[in-house]
């Protein structure tokens, strides 16, 4: 009897190494409702938001539609917010003072009118320390899994293995690298069969004014620059966040296709990172596979600095109200208002932003020809 019972342990053992090495691999996802942070979803009323979990009722969460989710960056503004999260969806306060606009759009309640679920990688409570934001989307949090593996594990328990919509996945600042990481561990848990649904993987990303970050504001990076990736052990390899963040994105649109579209603004967010002369193989590989646009206009009218936002508005603005953009040649640029295969047909092009003011309806970008003129 004993040896029977080796026999059988020796054969199942073999079976999980030679047979299906994947399936003994396999990751085992669940909720963590231990802390505040995580997916939260509006409901139809102001004010009316859940955390993510089994049984939603379908005013949170209808499989049947399809899924916009917003990763808000570095210290949500707590005046005009709850838990920081509804100043995430509705019209900056800096936006409303720089540019003086009357227009204040409430994102989440326009998007739920569209038809869309609603949702917000919510890590409120923690985006406060600039120097952690890294080691918390990319490396550890609490212990344990980084965000990133946690958003994700989170937002395909909630989708499951029958949802058949599109997920758009935008990102502003600090958060377009937690919404980049998430995607990247969706892609990565799939291929550890914690879940096989491909609509679960994001169909497009529109990154604002994404923020990268020196090193030196990264706490710890002498001793995390050849650290693993959470989950997947992939070594940082003291890489640049902007040479990490071009790698991961290559990576994640070379597996699943995705439709990216980014905008650039503030210098000590974005445009400092990299250079546009041809010579950085890091913007060369991440203009490749997305298509890319300097907020121009914005910065001549309100100052380098005052932009962050408004290039959040601004992108935000594009997505609800479907603003559709147009180069110096009458075709079509990108914007929120463009579908996902014309964001595809745009990657390896670089555009500005050309309106020196604050309205979409009166703006235009321009194309440039790269191999005539300084992007």
């Amino acid at each position: 009897m004993k040896k029977f019972i080796f026999a059988v342990a020796a054969i199942a053992l073999l079976c999980c190494i030679v047979i299906a090495p994947a399936a003994c691999n396999k990751v085992e996802m669940s909720y963590d409702t231990s802390t505040k942070y995580g997916i939260y979803w509006f409901g139809d009323d102001n004010y009316d938001y859940v955390r993510s979990g089994a049984n939603m009722d379908k005013k949170y969460f209808d499989p049947d539609k399809p899924t916009f989710v917003f990763a808000h960056g570095w210290e949500p503004d707590k005046k005009n917010s709850t838990d920081g999260l509804f100043e995430d969806f509705v019209t900056h306060k800096e936006t409303v003072s720089k540019t003086g606009t009357s227009d204040i759009r409430d994102y989440a309640k326009i998007l739920k009118e569209q038809g869309y679920n609603v949702a917000c990688l919510s890590w409120f409570s923690y985006a406060s320390s600039l120097s952690d934001l890294f080691n918390y989307i990319w490396l550890n949090f609490d212990g344990g899994y980084a965000l990133s593996v946690r958003f994700a594990m989170e937002l395909a328990l909630v989708l499951g293995e029958s949802y058949d919509g599109e997920v758009k996945m935008v990102g502003h600042s600090y958060g377009s690298q937690l919404a980049l990481a998430t995607t990247y561990q969706l892609v990565k848990l799939q291929e550890k069969k914690a879940f096989e649904n491909d609509s679960i993987i994001p169909t497009r990303m529109t990154l604002a004014d994404p923020y990268f970050g020196a090193t030196v504001l990264i706490s710890g990076w002498d001793k995390i620059k050849s650290n693993g990736i959470s989950l997947t052990n992939e070594p940082l390899n003291e890489r640049e966040p902007s040479a990490l963040f071009a790698d991961i994105m290559d990576y994640v649109v070379g597996k699943k296709d995705i439709a990216v579209d980014m905008y650039f603004g503030m210098s000590m967010a974005s445009t400092m990172y990299y250079k546009y002369d041809g010579s950085d193989q890091n913007f060369e590989k991440l203009s490749k596979v997305a298509s890319v646009v300097k907020s121009n206009g914005l910065k001549e009218k309100y100052g380098d600095t005052n932009i962050h936002n408004l290039v959040r508005d601004w992108t935000l603005l594009s997505i609800v109200d479907k603003a559709v953009m147009y180069d110096q040649d009458g075709n079509l640029a990108p914007s929120g208002g463009a579908t996902d295969e014309q964001i595809k047909a745009m990657r390896g092009k670089c555009y500005n932003q050309t309106y020196k003011g604050f309205d979409l309806s009166k703006d235009s970008l321009r194309l440039v020809d790269r191999a005539t003129e300084q992007f």
